[in-house]
């Protein structure tokens, strides 16, 4: 059995629903969150409907095969990442702005039936998602939140309650990484480690070199800052940790790179190509920059001896020390 629920922003703490994966609704009249708690209980958001922190990149169907996509080009190296987990079976491990549930689904497997995933996200549409993939596939003990990171549990509600925190590609967003880190080392139990994933936007280029992406590249970096986030976070992660009072104990940075047609270079394509109209509409790339980023990379395309690099990513990884005796 499965218990997939949605935070409570009143005093109850949390609705919770039990579905055996065969239980699981698909009726589109329901509310998305419905869908997946069918009739077990009533069905308090942490975020109200209308919030304005809705997963910035949006949550329709092509963003969400752009994630999983996203998630091929990075399995082997979000593995090794999970492995500075330390997880064992039993465990109780939170995916912090979990999306559709691509790293909860190898969270499943480590845990094993014994233990809890928990994945917390500011999207309905991906806890919706998420949840008929743990009915469907039959992860252990699951637990969906729907809210903001910062506001979605009380304070104390999540103490000390998880043995691993992943959080992936998330810090990047909120104007104030720090408190997250703060919460998250708040919620670990002593001898518990955080793993978060995150960009030093450095690297990222294009060859033969163009003037069309390097006026994306800039536009993505501001695209990010008007939101109050930072495509560098990576560089203030380790002076969060400290005080947050973990203990950095490994670094792992790694960049991907690629020729036209591959894996790497399609990831690339389809963020850059997909969002550059969306950079023109906020006011950070101009018609004609735009335009040439795209003839410019459809020549690059053809070219066989182009090559795409990644921004610089890191995985940190940071322990909770034990209490003293």
């Amino acid at each position: 059995m499965l218990l997939i629920g949605i935070a409570d922003s009143g005093k109850r703490g949390r609705v919770w629903g039990e579905l055996a994966p065969t239980q699981v609704p698909d009726s589109t009249r329901l509310h998305p969150l419905e869908r997946v708690l069918g009739q077990a209980g009533r069905i308090r958001p942490a975020m109200p409907e209308s919030s304005p922190f809705e997963y910035v990149l949006g949550s329709g169907d092509g963003e969400l095969a752009r994630l999983a996509r996203q998630q091929a080009v990075w399995s082997d190296q979000t593995e090794a990442w999970l492995d500075l987990l330390h997880l064992e079976p039993g465990a109780t491990v939170l995916d912090a702005g979990c999306g559709p549930g691509e790293v909860l689904a190898r969270l499943a497997g480590r845990v094993g039936p014994d233990g809890c995933l928990v994945g917390i996200d500011d999207s309905a549409r991906w806890i919706e998602v998420a949840g008929a993939r743990a009915a469907a596939e039959g992860w252990p003990r699951t637990e969906l939140l729907h809210g903001r990171l910062e506001e979605c549990a009380p304070k104390g509600d999540l103490d000390g309650r998880f043995d691993g925190i992943f959080c992936r590609w998330v810090l990047s967003f909120p104007p104030d990484p720090g408190a997250l880190v703060q919460r998250f080392a708040e919620w670990l139990r002593p001898g518990g480690r955080l793993v978060v994933v995150d960009y030093n936007h450095e690297g990222v280029s294009l060859f033969p070199r163009s003037e069309g992406f390097a006026a994306v590249i800039r536009a993505t970096r501001a695209w990010y800052e008007s939101m109050g986030g930072s495509t560098f976070v990576a560089g203030d992660l380790p002076r969060h940790l400290r005080a947050a009072g973990l203990d950095l104990v490994e670094q792992l940075p790694v960049v991907r790179s690629g020729r036209p047609g591959s894996a790497v270079w399609n990831w690339a394509e389809e963020f850059f190509m997909g969002h550059s109209h969306s950079m023109e509409e906020a006011g950070l790339l101009t018609g004609a920059e735009g335009e040439r980023f795209r003839t410019e990379w459809s020549e690059r395309r053809a070219d066989p001896d182009a090559c795409f690099y990644s921004p610089i990513v890191v995985g940190f990884a940071a322990v909770k020390p034990r209490r003293e005796p």
